[in-house]
C-alpha cells in the first residue's frame, strides 16, 4: 500500500497543515515562478526544505531501471515541462537493496506495481520507503525539466 499523493498544483493548497516542512514546500511552490529557478539545488529552509531542479530524456522501462526509496526524506516530485511516468512498487517487492546513505537513498530492482503520469500541472508526493521509479517515458521519450522538492520529516 503507498500513502502518496498524487494531485494537480491548483489543489495543493488543500494540503497544508499536514506537517510544517509540507507547508513550507506548498508555499515555494504557490509563491514562485519554478521555472525561473537555476538548476541544481535550489535553497529554501535549509536541509528541512530544499529543491533539486533539473532535466533529463525519459526512457523506457528496462533491466537496468533502478527504483529509488528514502529513509528521512519525503519527494514532491512536479514537472515542468515535459511529461513522463513513475511507477510504484512497495520496497518489500523491490530486490537488490543498495543503501546510499549520503543520498538519503536505497536503490532496488524490480518491476513497476503501478504507473503514474506526471505532467506540468501535476504533482507527486512520495512518502519515505515508497519505492519509485521516475523518468519512464509516457508514450514517446521526451526531454522533462522537473523539480524534486526533499522534506525531512
Amino acid at each position: 500500500m503507498f500513502l502518496i499523493i498524487y494531485d494537480t498544483l491548483a489543489n495543493i493548497g488543500r494540503y497544508k497543515g499536514i506537517s510544517p516542512a509540507i507547508d513550507t514546500a506548498i508555499h515555494f511552490l504557490q509563491s514562485s515562478d519554478c521555472k525561473d529557478l537555476p538548476m541544481g539545488r535550489v535553497e529554501i529552509d535549509g536541509d528541512t526544505v530544499y529543491a533539486n531542479h533539473f532535466g533529463y530524456d525519459t526512457a523506457p522501462l528496462s533491466a537496468d531501471s533502478v527504483f529509488e526509496a528514502h529513509q528521512e526524506c519525503l519527494d514532491l516530485h512536479v514537472v515542468l515541462s515535459g511529461q513522463e511516468k513513475v511507477g510504484l512498487t512497495p520496497t518489500e517487492q523491490l530486490n537488490n537493496p543498495q543503501v546510499q546513505t549520503d543520498q538519503d537513498a536505497v536503490l532496488y530492482t524490480g518491476v513497476p506495481q503501478e504507473t503514474l503520469s506526471l505532467s506540468p500541472g501535476m504533482f507527486l508526493l512520495v512518502y519515505p520507503g515508497e519505492g519509485h521509479l521516475p523518468k519512464l517515458l509516457n508514450g514517446e521519450s521526451c526531454h522533462v525539466d522537473k523539480l524534486v522538492m526533499k522534506i525531512a520529516l
